[in-house]
């Protein structure tokens, strides 16, 4: 695709907190990148994107935006379930597209994704997963994968929400709800796939408080993954790689890194915070720089067939007493 204009103009399709703070990066920080559109069928967020953020163009409906030529881009941060219709709208109506997680949530729906991206190869189809485009995480999926701990025994990863978050009504689930980009990311910094994976749940549907999954990676070792959603802990996430020569471990989210090294076996950065303004516009510049060089990002179609799969398993087995196998 060819860029029609020397800033690249885009347009955001959902609303809530996230987009919130995306149109704020994009109106008031982002310099080759520009916000001249949105939808959503939220009212208030329609009023807000007028009286707040001077948005050209506001629609009710992300097909309506479909026909507007005035954009490149396209930023899909909805509800789940329509990521995938959206996603293939837009890279039918010529869009480059940034889309959170997830891209699609059965497989069926991530084939027809796969085709779609696979025929507009000019255009790009880009995850917001933070971790592949942190210079934090990139160091350590280097160090990893230099053989900078050793060879890999087993991966820790524990996500937090506090009791104070409310449980919405809309329930996505207490793996999609919390865990979508930790599995990416165990995924991205071992280099490997998870083939099985078994687990044990306080609470049922909505009322699902606490999981724990046992995983196995394909060269044979263990992944553990849990979430707690009465956590006394504040929001966050932490994960420990155990290496056979040293370990790594660090919570998140975590804005000031520059300077972060691995000493002792541990990744120390110079400060925490929980504000992630940092790690969305690392997102929003890695979007622009893959359009603008033509490169490709990140991530790629095997990525979404991945990602879908050990999702749909870690669901599957939150039913079962046995282990649930993930097909490669």
């Amino acid at each position: 695709m060819i860029i029609r204009h020397e800033k690249v103009k885009a347009g955001i399709i959902g609303w809530g907190e996230n987009t919130l703070l995306l149109a704020d990066l994009l109106t008031r920080y982002a310099k080759n990148i520009e916000l001249v559109a949105l939808s959503t069928s939220y009212d208030a967020g329609r009023d807000y994107a007028i009286s707040n953020l001077g948005i050209k163009h506001i629609f009710t409906h992300h097909i309506q935006m479909m026909d507007l030529h005035e954009i490149d881009a396209v930023i899909i941060a909805g509800p789940g379930e329509e990521h995938t219709e959206q996603i293939i709208a837009s890279l039918k109506a010529g869009y480059h597209v940034l889309y959170e997680l997830p891209a699609a949530l059965d497989i069926s729906k991530a084939i027809k994704l796969v085709d779609a991206i696979e025929h507009y190869p000019s255009q790009i189809a880009m995850g917001a997963f933070p971790h592949r485009y942190d210079s934090k995480f990139i160091k350590v999926r280097e160090k990893i994968q230099n053989g900078g701990i050793g060879d890999i025994i087993a991966v820790e990863v524990s996500v937090n929400q506090s009791r104070a978050s409310k449980i919405v009504k809309a329930d996505p689930g207490i793996v999609r709800d919390m865990l979508l980009k930790e599995i990416d990311l165990v995924r991205w910094l071992t280099g490997q796939e998870i083939i099985s994976v078994n687990s044990n749940s306080v609470g049922e549907g909505p009322n699902m408080t606490y999981a724990h999954f046992a995983a196995k990676l394909e060269g044979g070792q263990s992944s553990t993954f849990t979430a707690n959603r009465q956590s006394h802990q504040p929001i966050g996430s932490s994960i420990k790689i155990i290496g056979s020569e040293a370990e790594i471990y660090f919570r998140g989210p975590i804005e000031t890194y520059e300077y972060a090294e691995i000493s002792n076996g541990q990744l120390t950065p110079t400060s925490l915070d929980q504000d992630n303004r940092k790690q969305y516009m690392d997102i929003l510049n890695a979007f622009l720089y893959t359009i603008q060089e033509k490169v490709k990002p990140n991530d790629t179609v095997k990525d979404i067939m991945s990602n879908t799969r050990t999702t749909l398993a870690f669901e599957k087995c939150l039913e079962l007493y046995g282990p649930v196998g993930i097909e490669l």
